[in-house]
C-alpha cells in the first residue's frame, strides 16, 4: 500500500490503471473501501486513485487539526504529488463537500465532479445526524472520545442506519466498516470534523459559474445520514447536468447500487469529454 507524508502526517491511498485520472474521497465514518467497486470496474482504463483521509482508514489520526484547512491541503497535496490533472473527482458525503471547495479553489484540475450525498448544514439538519453534529458543537469530548471503542453490536447499528432497502448487510465493505467503527479514535475524528460543518454553509448559496466543471449529483432516496429531500433543494443552486437518484438505497449508495454509481461516473466522464 502507497502512502504520502503530507505536513507530517501519513496518508493512506490505492492507485491502479493509466488514462484519464479519477479520484476517490470517502464520507465521515468510512474510508477509501467504500469505493472498492467502482474502483476496479473502472481500473482497466483509467487511473483510479482512492485516498484515506486524516484520522480515517490506514491513514494517521493526529491529536488535533481536523479542519476544512488542513483537509483541503491534504487534497491540494494529494493531487501535487501524483501529479493529479484533469480529474473526474469523485466524493460522497464530507469528500462531496471537500470536492467542491477544491474545485473552487483549484477549478483548472479538475474536469468533472461527481458529488454523492454532499454534506452541507442544510442536508444534516433534518436527520438525527444534524443532532448528534449540534451536540458535538456544543461538547468538546475529544479527549474522552481518543480512548472510547464502540462495541460491536453498536458498530453494526451505526452501519446498518446507513443502508436503505437494499441491505448489503452481509457485502465485505459492510463488514469491513463495522470492524473499523470499532478502532480506536474513530469517535473522536468525526466529533471533531463535525464541528466544521456549520463552516460549509457557504455550500447550500453556491451557484457554480459558467465554466465551473459539470456537476454529477447521487442520492439514495431512502438515505437516514443526510436529506435526500434538502439534497434536491440544493441542486436547484449546483444546477447538475444529471441528477440521480437510487429509489432503494441510503447513504451508502457506492455500495447498495455499485453498477449505477460506476455508470454515472463513466457519464460524467463522457459528458466533459463531450463538452471539450
Amino acid at each position: 500500500m502507497p502512502r504520502l507524508d503530507i505536513g507530517g502526517t501519513s496518508i493512506a491511498y490505492d492507485e491502479a490503471g493509466s488514462g484519464p485520472p479519477v479520484v476517490f474521497l470517502h464520507n465521515l465514518g468510512g474510508d477509501r473501501t467504500i469505493w472498492r467497486a467502482q474502483y476496479d470496474a473502472l481500473r482497466s482504463a483509467h487511473r483510479v486513485v482512492a485516498v484515506d483521509l486524516i484520522g480515517y482508514g490506514e491513514s494517521e489520526a493526529p491529536d488535533a487539526g481536523y479542519t476544512l484547512e488542513n483537509y483541503l491541503a491534504m487534497v491540494e497535496a494529494v493531487f501535487a504529488e501524483l501529479d493529479l490533472r484533469e480529474v473526474t473527482l469523485v466524493g460522497h458525503c464530507f469528500g462531496s463537500a471537500l470536492s467542491l471547495l477544491f474545485t473552487q479553489a483549484r477549478p483548472d484540475l479538475v474536469r468533472s465532479l461527481v458529488l454523492s450525498s454532499p454534506l452541507t448544514p442544510a442536508t444534516v439538519k433534518p436527520t438525527r445526524t444534524g443532532w448528534a453534529a449540534l451536540l458535538g458543537k456544543h461538547v468538546r469530548l475529544d479527549s474522552l472520545l481518543s480512548m472510547v471503542r464502540i462495541p460491536g453490536p453498536l458498530a453494526g447499528l451505526i452501519v446498518a442506519e446507513q443502508l436503505g432497502a437494499g441491505g448489503a448487510h452481509t457485502d465485505a465493505t459492510a463488514r469491513h466498516l463495522r470492524a473499523s467503527w470499532t478502532e480506536p479514535r474513530r469517535l473522536m475524528v468525526t466529533a471533531a470534523i463535525a464541528r466544521e460543518i456549520p463552516r460549509l454553509a457557504t455550500l447550500d448559496e453556491f451557484v457554480p459559474p459558467e465554466d465551473f466543471p459539470p456537476i454529477t449529483t447521487i442520492w439514495g432516496a431512502r438515505n437516514r445520514v443526510l436529506s435526500a429531500r434538502a439534497g434536491a433543494e440544493l441542486n436547484r443552486t449546483l444546477r447538475p447536468v444529471r441528477e440521480i437518484v437510487v429509489d432503494d438505497a441510503g447513504h451508502l449508495v457506492m455500495v447498495e447500487a455499485p453498477e449505477t454509481v460506476t455508470a454515472a461516473v463513466l457519464s460524467a466522464i463522457e459528458h466533459a469529454d463531450q463538452q471539450g
